[in-house]
């Protein structure tokens, strides 16, 4: 179904950028903040990801869907493993907005086929993308903003997941789960960093959630579809992506301004079991 409704307040006039906002989890991000009244910048390598996972949009673009809701959309088509495309595209927002109150470094994802996806057997290529695609975007981008990150109170919002502290079945997505670790831990250190600035950084780490793209890659992935894992997670029930958008608007808000340097877990308990 086609997201509708209009910004209702709570972020009105913040600035946010979402990477990999175009599609999946990070589009529910896009939504999400923008429902909150705040101004959107999305960052993806394919402005029409949506589309080509059967996602349904109430407009002819993703950005055009964003402004119906009574706020401004900045969409870039970006390479954020170039560290000078990510700093263009992030100077073409500020050139406009001045100032950022919220990054959500959410562009990233588990590349390597997954029956090769093991410690020992992901090729050289793979190992590489995945490096590529889930730690150095998320370093390229936290270098290029933070000289824009309004002080105090900005918020750094970098999509960890619950893999880094659970075990896929056989091995499976060994170096996904090893470069949203080093996500994690670099979280930390931008904490301690930007901390004196008024500025917070988390990790969010999501657990199975349920997007288009999971749901048609489900049959590539015995062990990890909904069916398996329902009846193993403690709330039984896999997750919707608004119900990390709830955790994404916490910490891009008000009621999270002591909190930083965490890894927070939105996964229904998988981690427990």
């Amino acid at each position: 179904m086609a997201f509708v409704g209009k910004a209702r307040g709570l972020l009105a006039g913040k600035k946010a950028i979402v990477t990999g906002g175009a599609g999946g989890m990070g589009l529910a991000h896009v939504r999400h903040l923008a429902r909150l009244g705040a101004d959107v910048a999305i960052f993806d390598i394919d402005l029409n990801v949506a589309k080509r996972w059967g996602e349904e949009l109430s407009a002819p673009t993703v950005a055009e869907e964003i402004r119906g809701l009574g706020v401004d959309c900045i969409a870039i088509q970006v390479d954020l493993t170039s560290a000078t495309a990510t700093q263009a595209a992030i100077e073409q927002v500020v050139s406009k907005w001045s100032t950022i109150d919220v990054m959500v470094n959410n562009a990233g994802g588990a590349v390597a086929p997954y029956d090769t996806s093991t410690a020992t057997q992901t090729s050289d290529e793979d190992v590489h993308r995945i490096v590529n695609l889930n730690l150095l975007t998320t370093v390229n981008c936290c270098r290029a903003v933070t000289p824009h990150l309004r002080r105090p109170g900005a918020s750094i919002i970098n999509i960890g997941t619950i893999n880094a502290d659970i075990e896929a079945p056989g091995g499976k997505l060994a170096l996904y789960a090893a470069t949203k670790a080093g996500v994690a831990r670099y979280t930390r250190s931008l904490a301690v960093e930007l901390g004196p600035d008024g500025i917070r950084a988390n990790t969010l780490a999501p657990g199975y959630i349920v997007t288009a793209r999971i749901r048609a890659q489900e049959k590539l992935r015995p062990g990890l579809t909904t069916d398996a894992l329902t009846s193993k997670i403690p709330m039984r029930r896999v997750g919707e992506p608004e119900d990390v958008s709830r955790v994404v608007e916490f910490l891009a808000g008000p009621l999270s301004e002591y909190v930083t340097g965490n890894n927070i877990r939105v996964g229904g308990g998988m981690d427990l079991v």
